[in-house]
């Protein structure tokens, strides 16, 4: 396996989220949707439907753009097209 590939078994692994990430890390700013690593930007993007308003779901997307640009980008466009943000 080359060095930039994961196993799907890594792929498939929760983020882990602590008090910290929350605290300095979140999306939001109230805590919620913390975005320090890769997959905590692929798990906020996800629960991005469970935000509160439009101007949270963009904060999240922009958010998760520094570590999963590509997928950011797919799930703005597709925010866009359903008058969710």
């Amino acid at each position: 396996m080359s060095a930039g590939r994961r196993s799907l078994q890594e792929q498939a692994m929760a983020a882990k989220v602590t008090a910290e990430d929350r605290e300095k890390h979140s999306a939001t700013g109230d805590g919620r949707f913390p975005i320090a690593t890769k997959q905590q930007a692929i798990s906020a993007l996800k629960l991005r439907g469970h935000a509160k308003g439009k101007a949270e779901r963009r904060a999240i997307i922009r958010r998760a753009a520094k570590f999963v640009p590509e997928m950011a980008r797919k799930a703005y466009e597709k925010d866009k097209a359903a008058g969710l943000i």
